[in-house]
């Protein structure tokens, strides 16, 4: 049987611009680790690559807008 998460203010909130690791994580379905290997070493062997972040000072944030890009590029690639 699947865990049910509870509703959190977030997922009715307007989600911010940036997201951290964690919650693109969440987001997409995938691990952290995934995001960190994918991001630095790219896609070789036919990996699927990292979407796109943006650094700030040591941390790593990812746009909603980008993800959202990054789902429908791999929607695309799937069906052709």
């Amino acid at each position: 049987m699947r865990k049910v998460r509870p509703v959190t203010l977030f997922d009715i909130m307007e989600p911010p611009l940036l997201l951290d690791e964690k919650q693109t994580a969440r987001i997409l379905g995938v691990s952290l680790s995934f995001l960190r290997k994918s991001r630095s070493e790219g896609a070789p062997g036919g990996r699927t690559q990292a979407p796109s972040f943006v650094r700030i000072g040591h941390r790593v944030y990812y746009r909603r807008t980008d993800l959202d890009q990054w789902v429908a590029d791999l929607e695309a690639r799937r069906v052709s």
